[in-house]
């Protein structure tokens, strides 16, 4: 028997399909392996060898990703609400915005502006500092002559 048959026989139908489904559900492969009872090593493998399982796998994932992305956007945006405690009893609830999760998502959808990977001169300095710096040089050099001007029309 070779090998990709074993890692086929060895995942049973109905686990793999829940596995898949809860893939999907949380984007966390751990989690639906551990719920589903199924080895992540033989999943790996398979997936490593059976292009069909490797296909429903990219799927699970993308739908996983998508609503990973949509809790992310909902607790940074729209806020959670969290318990508010005084003298150990709960006394309300206030809503919290995570401002982590907004940042990180300003970095991934512009990664141009808020990201850490942005476009560098070759002497490493960040382009837009680089023009930023220029430019206060600039700013510099002119009010010093402004002031160099005013001293002189003022010592004459």
């Amino acid at each position: 028997m070779s090998r990709t048959l074993r890692s086929h026989a060895a995942l049973p139908p109905r686990a793999v399909l829940d596995f898949f489904r809860l893939f999907a559900a949380s984007g966390s492969v751990a989690f639906a392996a551990d719920r589903t009872g199924l080895s992540r090593s033989l999943l790996y493998r398979r997936k490593r060898n059976d292009p069909a399982f490797a296909k429903r796998w990219a799927e699970a994932q993308e739908l996983g990703v998508s609503k990973v992305r949509d809790e992310v956007f909902r607790r940074a945006v729209v806020g959670i609400k969290k318990p508010v405690f005084y003298g150990g009893a709960k006394v309300g609830k206030v809503k919290h915005y995570d401002n982590r999760l907004l940042w990180s998502l300003l970095k991934s959808h512009e990664p141009e502006t808020y990201g850490d990977k942005r476009p560098r001169r070759d002497d490493g300095v960040p382009f837009d500092l680089a023009r930023r710096l220029d430019a206060a040089d600039e700013r510099v050099a002119k009010y010093e002559a402004e002031l160099r001007a005013a001293a002189k029309q003022k010592n004459s």
